[in-house]
């Protein structure tokens, strides 16, 4: 089974998603997916001194022409999750960003974890994680000496409109 081709990304409106976790909460080990090769590679290891605050993937079956890359998600949960693991999500918002002068758009799901059962909206988030993943986001490539800029947060729908873009994209590039 290839993790990228073969997990459905979606419901039918695009508010809950799937994905494989590539990057675990707490983690300095940056982990990418290489849907060539069906397999989970170590990329590199951070030189900045600061974790992910969260479970990171790149969703299934989309494709992000702003980078050349599958979309992005920020998984929001208490635990970090393994990587290759299939995480049902419920989408939040979106995280407009600029990494290295090209748009690398980000979704914001929730795992099913009691801790995250009432977030239905940015609002519902804690303030002080959308802090951290807005400082780990602006710094996680100081050391790299690449430029990020974050562009604030897009509300639910646009997100949603930005998955089903990105699914269409997907479907293109890849004959499916």
């Amino acid at each position: 089974m290839n993790l990228y081709h073969d997990i459905p990304l979606w419901n039918e409106d695009f508010s809950e998603i799937n994905a494989v976790v590539e990057i675990p909460k707490w983690s300095k080990v940056k982990y990418e997916f290489d849907y060539k090769t069906w397999a989970v590679w170590v990329d590199r290891v951070w030189k900045t001194p600061i974790d992910y605050t969260f479970n990171y993937w790149d969703l299934p079956q989309t494709w992000n022409n702003g980078d050349n890359d599958p979309l992005d998600v920020i998984i929001l949960c208490t635990q970090p999750l393994h990587p290759g693991t299939v995480v049902p999500l419920r989408v939040v918002w979106g995280l407009k960003m600029i990494d290295s002068w090209e748009d690398d758009y980000k979704v914001l799901a929730v795992a099913d974890d009691k801790y995250y059962s009432d977030v239905n909206d940015i609002e519902d988030v804690n303030k002080k994680e959308l802090e951290d993943i807005e400082y780990y986001m602006l710094h996680y490539k100081d050391l790299h000496g690449k430029k990020v800029e974050l562009n604030w947060w897009d509300n639910k729908k646009t997100a949603q409109e930005i998955l089903k873009k990105c699914n269409e994209d997907y479907k293109i590039k890849f004959n499916k």
